[in-house]
C-alpha cells in the first residue's frame, strides 16, 4: 500500500461550514502537493459540500467532524455527526427544493457508504485523483490510512460501487 496523508477538522454545524469545508479540503490536497485539474477539484468539492450539508440538515449536535485521507490516486473523506439516522438515496421530484445530495454523491463518488460511530454516524465517499507520485511532506503511515479506510468500510452499506 502507498503511503498517504491525513487531516481532521472539527467544525460548527452551521451553513457557513459548507463553503469552508469545500475550500479547505481542496486547499489541503494542494498543500500536500497533489496535482489535479479543476474538474477533479469541482467533483471533490461537490462531494464534500453534499456530505457536510447532509450532516448539517439531518444530523444532530452543534459540531461535526470532517476527516480526509489521500493517497497517490484516491482521496477519502468522511463527515461524522451526532445522528444515527442513515442517509437515504432518493430521486427528488423536479419541484423539490432539496433531496438530491446523496443522489449526487452516488453519481460522482468512486464509492461511498455509511457506518455507525459511538456518537452517531460517519458518511464517507472516495474520489479518484489523477495518477501521480505521492508527495513526501507530512507523511502519515500507510498502516494508519489502510486501517482507517478498512474501518470506514460500512457496516451498513448504502452506496453503489461504480466501474471506473
Amino acid at each position: 500500500m502507498t503511503s498517504g496523508f491525513g487531516a481532521r477538522w472539527f467544525m460548527a454545524s452551521t451553513p457557513a461550514t459548507v463553503a469552508a469545508a469545500r475550500h479547505g479540503t481542496v486547499a489541503q490536497l494542494r498543500t500536500w502537493g497533489f496535482q489535479f485539474d479543476e474538474e477533479v477539484a469541482s467533483t471533490f468539492a461537490l462531494l464534500v459540500s453534499e456530505l457536510v450539508t447532509n450532516a448539517i440538515l439531518h444530523g444532530s449536535g452543534d459540531f461535526l467532524t470532517i476527516a480526509m485521507c489521500a493517497r497517490s490516486e484516491e482521496v477519502y473523506v468522511e463527515v461524522l455527526d451526532g445522528s444515527s439516522v442513515t442517509p437515504a438515496l432518493r430521486e427528488a421530484e423536479p419541484d423539490d427544493e432539496s433531496g438530491r445530495g446523496m443522489f449526487l454523491v452516488n453519481a460522482y463518488a468512486a464509492s461511498w457508504g455509511v457506518h455507525s460511530t459511538p456518537r452517531g454516524k460517519a458518511v464517507w465517499a472516495t474520489c479518484r485523483l489523477p495518477a501521480q507520485p505521492v508527495p513526501t511532506r507530512q507523511r502519515c503511515r500507510a498502516e494508519v490510512i489502510g486501517a482507517l479506510i478498512r474501518k470506514a468500510r460500512p457496516r451498513i452499506y448504502v452506496g453503489a460501487l461504480r466501474a471506473a
